[in-house]
């Protein structure tokens, strides 16, 4: 029983890993090369990271002990300005050791920790933005391979198509010249013909097996030079600028992080409070006219408060300001880009739609050409070489046409990724 539940694993694995290799989508490889890129791993090293500093902060408001030791000689001792009679008081040793167990309490910062914590979260999070916005460049990448294999492909199905009608003409021609009808000259020109476009369907093969690879590099998968690529259907719904990239959601966590930053600074004037235990054994201990080693403790609180630091931390918010204007300013002109470039892709999406179009008048007129050609060339009125212009042109029609609408999507794809929202 479980040879047969491994086996049906194993078939299993191979027809889904030739469904997703034998026909490929846009969608797919976009996804794909996402989860194989090295940069995805920064994501994780990054959030680890931030964890291990957010658990740093959160101690900051943990009793923090500590054990010193102090060894001292000094130069002179306290003494009492005047002699009481009756009474002996022993000179101080200048010689003093000290050992002592503290331990402090936060109580109070100023909400440094707090906003502390919040900067950690927001520059994490900027970070994985950026992280986002370096794999979204990726998509550029794949979809320029893809439309290429895609061109290439639909290139040599009509040279194909072509390099059959000729080999049928051939035939045509060959009884033609039997029966005397025909110049066997005619017959060498589309055997030529023939030949040279073997050799065009084995330069697209070389081109297309050179794409195959560097997509399965990005795929991290192998990729048959015999798979086949589906063109996306892609609707342009709506062209109104409607900017969704991670660029842009970069910017807002980057001016996030400023404010936030800012805010942190804020807290460097304010009140501290914390309480203190200190416990010690030394020589002299609390009392300063004793030679005796003895034990000592001291518990209270504490406050510290700048009070004036000089207009440092009001610079330093002016510094902050400027760079936010900065950024502003980066966006803004990013923005610009972007809108651009979009208002660029729409006006090639109508320039294709018109070429499309006009394409399809361009083909039925060439297939009459072509038509009459092909008549005359099977009378003797006409030499293969000039039947095969009219045919070439019949051809490039077709292939042009073939790019137009090629272009058309891989134009509405740009536009869509433009915007962030494919």
């Amino acid at each position: 029983m479980k040879k047969y539940i491994l086996l049906f694993l194993i078939l299993f694995c191979k027809i889904s890993f030739s469904q997703t290799t034998d026909t490929l989508t846009l969608d797919f490889c976009q996804k794909k090369a996402l989860e194989n890129d090295p940069t995805l791993k920064q994501k994780d090293l990054l959030t680890n990271a931030s964890d291990i500093a957010l658990s740093n902060y959160t101690k900051a408001y943990l009793p923090q002990i500590a054990l010193n030791g102090q060894a001292a000689y000094q130069s002179e001792t306290t003494t009492l300005p005047i002699h009481i009679p009756g009474i002996n008081i022993p000179s101080l040793d200048k010689d003093s050791y000290k050992a002592t167990f503290d331990v402090t309490q936060l109580i109070y910062d100023g909400g440094m920790t707090a906003n502390q914590k919040k900067l950690e979260t927001a520059s994490n999070q900027a970070d994985l933005q950026n992280v986002e916005t370096e794999l979204y460049k990726l998509k550029d990448k794949v979809n320029t391979i893809y439309f290429v294999i895609v061109t290439l492909q639909e290139n040599k199905k009509l040279l194909k198509l072509s390099k059959q009608d000729i080999q049928n003409k051939l035939l045509k021609i060959e009884s033609g010249i039997k029966n005397g009808a025909v110049l066997e000259s005619n017959a060498d020109v589309l055997k030529a013909e023939i030949i040279k476009m073997d050799q065009q369907i084995s330069e697209i093969d070389y081109g297309v097996s050179a794409a195959y690879k560097m997509l399965g590099d990005y795929l991290n998968i192998t990729i048959s030079d015999s798979a086949k690529l589906k063109l996306p259907d892609v609707v342009v719904a709506s062209t109104n600028y409607n900017n969704t990239r991670p660029e842009t959601k970069a910017f807002d966590l980057q001016e996030q992080k400023l404010d936030i930053s800012k805010s942190l600074l804020g807290c460097k004037l304010m009140p501290r409070l914390a309480a203190f235990g200190e416990l010690g054994y030394g020589r002299p201990g609390l009392n300063m006219l004793s030679n005796s080693f003895d034990a000592f403790y001291m518990v209270g609180a504490k406050v510290s408060w700048t009070l004036w630091d000089w207009n440092e931390t009001k610079n330093q918010k002016k510094i902050l300001d400027l760079q936010k204007q900065v950024l502003e300013s980066e966006k803004e002109t990013f923005n610009q880009g972007i809108k651009v470039l979009l208002e660029n892709n729409i006006a090639d999406i109508a320039k294709y739609e018109n070429l499309i179009s006009s394409d399809n008048d361009i083909i039925t007129l060439r297939e009459k050409v072509v038509k009459t050609s092909e008549s005359q060339l099977e009378n003797g009125a006409i030499t293969a070489t000039e039947y095969l212009t009219e045919l070439n042109n019949l051809l490039q029609s077709r292939v042009d046409m073939q790019a137009h609408k090629i272009q058309l999507i891989k134009t509405k794809v740009e536009y869509l990724t433009l915007k962030g929202s494919y």
